[in-house]
């Protein structure tokens, strides 16, 4: 048989590198990422120079201001013990942010080491995997959320993981999927026939080549989770007081909706701006690495 010479880059699966200009550009000209971005680079900002906004801090109160509406003074209201409902809410939104990227983080990397483990060496090993996922599968999300922090208690860890606890099975199977459809592909079968090594394989072509729906996917997740967690907060399970949070700000108000609207109402819009940048995210993320997408 005829030696037939293979080089490595000649072996290297096709993908697209969103660190090069060319990707980069197609993600800044994309209309539903900069609709995203838009939204999110004015909170991020304002959360992040926060202490250096001229608004009392987050914890001040002042009896005096109790339940004032929305002003120049307080461009959110306060609350009913005079805290000014702006810093508290920019507060709340530095938690979130935390608590939604944490678990994108947390469940896309256990996720991606998991299910290219299920779906690339198969047999036991896929077994187990998709019997556990299955287990988890059975529960809502939400559900699963609450039972795994009345167990570990509240506060931001156990919060951040009982939600990825409740992620992590969906993109493990997600993962699988992915390497099983990648594993026999022609580059896969070269790679093989020049003695490339299991690891080799997998960091090299399996990984890369399913990061851009992964990508996808913890866009959604992170915006999930922020719901999850201001869901948690809301019932008393997540973040507790006198540490502001977007669920216990809501909820803090529902009592005072007749009265003092502002109180839920402003935080929960901001709940609501965030989950829809993140969402025209992740959909804008999956325009450009979907070359089906593309017009």
């Amino acid at each position: 048989m005829a030696h037939i010479p293979l080089s490595l880059p000649a072996l290297r699966s096709i993908r697209l590198d969103l660190w090069h200009m060319p990707g980069l550009m197609r993600l800044l000209t994309n209309r539903r990422i900069q609709v995203a971005l838009l939204i999110l680079i004015p909170i991020l900002l304002l959360t992040v120079f926060r202490p250096l906004l001229p608004i009392p801090g987050p914890l001040e109160t002042n009896l005096r201001a109790m339940t004032r509406p929305p002003s120049f003074e307080h461009l959110f209201g306060t609350d009913r013990m005079g805290r000014d409902l702006l810093s508290r809410t920019l507060a709340g939104v530095q938690i979130s942010m935390f608590v939604g990227f944490a678990v994108a983080l947390l469940s896309l990397s256990v996720g991606l080491v998991m299910g290219t483990l299920a779906g690339f060496f198969g047999g036991v090993i896929d077994r187990l995997m998709m019997t556990i996922t299955d287990i988890f599968l059975a529960f809502p999300s939400l559900l699963l959320a609450i039972g795994l922090v009345s167990v570990m208690g509240t506060g931001m860890l156990p919060v951040v993981l009982a939600i990825s606890l409740s992620d992590v099975p969906r993109f493990i199977r997600l993962q699988r999927s992915l390497v099983l459809g990648l594993r026999s592909r022609a580059y896969i079968d070269a790679a093989r026939t020049v003695k490339a090594s299991q690891m080799w394989l997998m960091t090299r072509h399996i990984i890369p080549n399913t990061l851009a729906p992964l990508l996808v996917a913890a866009s959604i997740a992170a915006a999930n989770a922020i719901l999850v967690e201001a869901g948690l907060s809301f019932l008393g399970l997540g973040i507790m007081p006198p540490a502001p949070s977007l669920g216990n700000l809501i909820r803090d108000g529902q009592t005072y909706l007749e009265q003092a609207w502002w109180i839920s109402t402003l935080p929960g819009a901001v709940i609501l701006l965030i989950a829809i940048s993140l969402h025209f995210l992740s959909d804008g993320i999956r325009q450009v690495l979907d070359p089906r997408s593309r017009k």
